[in-house]
């Protein structure tokens, strides 16, 4: 574990802390990890503006905090995918070190802080639920089934784990969404469109019928070249309608922070580069009558489909923080729905409405490429010219030219693995569902 020296000297020089010192009373020492993320930055100078004091542990020794003014001291732990133990070992260390109060997980990382939770615990706050329920909702199987039994609409959805489930599948006429059980960013998803013969109409007697289009299953196999129980897949409905997100945070089954927004702009398939706070009241119930049946502590996030006729259907869960924490200010004081108590107040955080955030770099890139439209152009252009960059700041620059460093860390990690520049951004902290030793 090795500090990180250039942010010891900046807190022994007294840089001026937003929002007041951690010891006024009722702030918190608190440490963070997936420092990587745009999410986790913000997350970070947000608890820095409420007075709290930020400690951050990463893996990625580029990352976007390793100079941020919001982080009070860095620290470099072990991979969390290859050396878990030592990951937990590291963490408890500083924990002790820095008489850490809480620590909050924002990544994938969150998988290996949760099989450390009792340990962990013992020494300060964990924010976090369980590993076992992480992972049942983190599965794109099991947390289909887990919302139909809470009594809630999801698309239909089966289990892929040989090549027969495969040509079964491809049987089922429709649209179908093939992806790993276990993904992010939408990696490896595709689309198959399948139809079978249609009836020739009345009157229509010359006319031959629409043949059975099957899609070509060596090429289907091909992509699923490492399906088997221990790498399963799943083929789900594909939903028409309009793409929301969520990110909350909860304890214990209460919701204290939420926040909705339409996904307009991605880069690729996946990931959000672009927020606007909308109020979608059947959302709202949606995702509160799921933490309450789940009893759900920690920071979730859904993928939605709303149809025409206004059905809310879930179509996956990540157990963790997203990119939807950009929609909140520092007025929101989103630092007390982590802290929340029973005695606290009833009223849920939510973020302004219309309040629009962008990742520039990511819009003048993705965003701009994948424009096919004028109203699409009108649309980039609006969010482009209206929403805040989510890493630039003008008090804190340091974190917007560490994100080009950051960049070129992940292309020669893809180069080296073989995998996509967004896979790579997590390569060394991803879980898929693999017992943790």
């Amino acid at each position: 574990m090795n500090t990180n020296s250039k942010q010891r000297m900046r807190e022994e020089e007294g840089l001026e802390r937003q929002g007041g010192q951690a010891e006024q009373e009722g702030h918190q020492r608190i440490l963070l990890t997936g420092g990587r993320a745009p999410a986790t930055l913000d997350l970070a100078r947000q608890l820095a503006a409420a007075g709290h004091q930020v400690y951050m542990a990463e893996s990625c020794p580029v990352h976007l905090c390793v100079h941020s003014r919001a982080i009070v001291r860095n620290y470099s732990v072990p991979k969390p995918n290859e050396d878990s133990d030592g990951y937990i070992s590291a963490l408890q260390e500083i924990i002790m070190l820095e008489k850490i109060d809480w620590l909050i997980p924002t990544c994938e990382e969150i998988f290996f802080v949760a099989r450390g939770l009792e340990r962990l615990s013992q020494h300060c706050c964990v924010f976090t639920d369980s590993l076992d329920k992480l992972r049942r909702l983190h599965s794109k199987w099991e947390f289909i089934g887990q919302t139909r039994e809470f009594g809630l609409l999801a698309p239909a959805t089966s289990l892929l784990t040989s090549q027969k489930d495969v040509k079964a599948a491809l049987a089922v006429p429709g649209r179908w969404v093939f992806k790993p059980v276990y993904s992010r960013f939408a990696a490896k998803v595709f689309m198959v469109q399948t139809r079978v013969a249609s009836t020739v109409a009345k009157g229509e007697k010359n006319k031959e019928p629409d043949e059975t289009e099957i899609p070509d299953e060596a090429e289907i196999l091909e992509k699923m070249k490492h399906l088997s129980p221990q790498q399963p897949w799943v083929a789900q409905q594909f939903m028409e309608g309009t793409a929301y997100c969520s990110y909350s945070i909860a304890k214990q089954g209460k919701l204290t922070a939420h926040a909705v927004y339409p996904v307009k702009f991605t880069a690729g398939p996946g990931a959000c580069i672009s927020f606007e706070a909308v109020h979608h009241p059947e959302i709202d119930r949606w995702v509160q009558h799921f933490v309450s049946s789940e009893r759900f502590t920690g920071q979730i996030s859904f993928d939605f489909i709303v149809t025409d006729a206004g059905q809310v259907y879930s179509i996956e869960c990540n157990p963790r923080a997203t990119s939807g924490i950009h929609l909140f200010r520092a007025e929101d004081q989103l630092d007390q729905a982590f802290f929340y108590t029973e005695e606290g107040p009833e009223q849920i955080i939510t973020p302004h409405p219309g309040h629009k955030a962008i990742i520039s770099l990511a819009m003048l890139s993705y965003g701009l490429l994948s424009i096919r439209s004028w109203f699409k152009f009108k649309e980039w252009l609006r969010l482009l010219m209206g929403g805040k960059d989510v890493v630039f700041r003008l008090r804190d620059p340091q974190p917007f030219l560490q994100q080009f460093k950051l960049l070129w860390w992940n292309v020669k990690v893809s180069r080296q693995q073989h995998i996509s520049i967004l896979e790579a951004s997590t390569h060394d902290i991803e879980w898929n569902g693999e017992e943790v030793k």
